[in-house]
């Protein structure tokens, strides 16, 4: 395995983190980022810097972990593309629409919708979640590799767009639970009481786990730097799953709620604020009672 090459592109704290998974697997992995400095800790642990995205797509199997389906489509074109290896695969981990899923992979080459469900100290501790879908083939030969990045690969099949899909519902629950948790812990600070106490006792019981855990913490103190997920972010997710919705004709009822609530916080709040401050648009809108 040491001297399978493969490449990298895209360096934020989550594609960092998996290229690093890929390098702990013994991969050999050539990255490129827009931003070299990106790359230090990488290349320091053996990682390969490459000057070009030609580079990284030249290994013949190439992961990216980019912002939106836009970035996606600026690095891989069609020329590059059509200079790629025989036997070419993008695996694309981004939170992407379903049609643009579909786009990526009609443009050639093999290609995986791989989204991922965790934060940056998820994907460290071997914890991620790795949603898959696309070529059966494809999806066979990748297995080993995405099995490297996580806990546990979720295979949706042959539809390259399932796995799309399935990200953006999951992403559209935890916009919720922001929103719940938002509403809550308001409710019981206006009611005098002990957030924090309450966040501790519903992780231990009814909702263990990162999302009421750590986002019920960082409303309850209003911590949201630094941001793991930006509220921009969570706006275009938000905004994919309403498009996904109006796309294959599925009313969301509680949809314009959000879009409200994350409107107002990206203008008003922090666009780069960690999305649990969306807790602060239902805080200013609640100026409690008088005594």
């Amino acid at each position: 395995m040491a001297t399978h090459q493969v490449g990298f592109i895209g360096l934020g704290k989550m594609g960092a983190a998996l290229a690093g998974r890929l390098l702990d697997a013994g991969y050999g992995v050539t990255v490129w980022t827009r931003t070299a400095g990106k790359a230090d800790d990488l290349l320091a642990r053996g990682a390969t810097l490459a000057d070009r995205p030609e580079d990284a797509i030249a290994t013949g199997t190439v992961f990216s972990m980019l912002s939106n389906e836009e970035a996606v489509r600026q690095v891989f074109t069609a020329d590059r593309i059509r200079s790629a290896p025989a036997g070419f695969v993008h695996i694309n981990h981004a939170t992407i629409s379903p049609a643009a899923a579909r786009e990526f992979a009609a443009a050639g080459g093999g290609y995986l919708s791989a989204p991922v469900i965790g934060r940056p100290e998820a994907v460290v501790a071997g914890k991620l979640a790795v949603l898959v879908s696309g070529d059966e083939d494809v999806r066979a030969a990748a297995a080993p590799m995405l099995a490297a990045l996580g806990r546990r690969v979720w295979d949706f099949g042959a539809a390259v767009d399932a796995a799309p899909t399935v990200k953006i519902a999951v992403n559209y629950l935890i916009l919720h639970a922001l929103q719940a948790l938002s509403e809550s812990i308001t409710l019981l600070q206006h009611a005098e009481l002990d957030a924090g106490r309450f966040v501790e006792m519903i992780n231990d019981s009814i909702f263990p786990g990162p999302v009421y855990g750590g986002y019920g913490n960082a409303i309850t103190t209003g911590t949201y730097t630094p941001p793991g997920f930006t509220t921009t972010l969570g706006l275009k997710d938000l905004n994919l799953a309403l498009s996904t919705a109006d796309e294959i004709g599925t009313h969301l009822p509680t949809g314009p709620v959000l879009h409200d609530v994350f409107t107002s916080a990206v203008e008003q709040i922090g666009a780069e604020l960690d999305w649990a401050s969306v807790a602060e648009v239902t805080r200013q809108r609640s100026p409690g009672r008088s005594h």
